[in-house]
């Protein structure tokens, strides 16, 4: 077995879902990051939302970032047409 997968298999989190808080903590900084990762991950991209790290390959963060853009562009439209900003 390699080290990715032995890697993988000992990173259990308990955590499967989180929630924005109730008072912004140090906007965007404390909400959210993206970083690089070292050469020791089997991973390439490391997302953090609410202090919970997600290790992810480069064409997986491709496709979260086309959905998210996809998604915020619906919303958009929705607030808009409600009669607020949009993001």
């Amino acid at each position: 077995m390699g080290k990715a997968s032995r890697i993988k298999r000992e990173r259990v989190s308990s955590v499967y879902e989180t929630h924005e808080p109730t008072v912004p903590q140090n906007w965007p900084d404390g909400h959210v990051a993206v970083a690089l990762t070292g050469d020791d991950q089997g991973e390439c991209i490391e997302v953090t939302i609410h202090g919970v790290r997600h290790y992810l390959h480069s064409t997986t963060a491709r496709e979260l970032s086309n959905m998210l853009l996809s998604k915020i562009d619906e919303w958009n439209i929705k607030a808009l047409a409600g009669g607020v900003a949009g993001v």
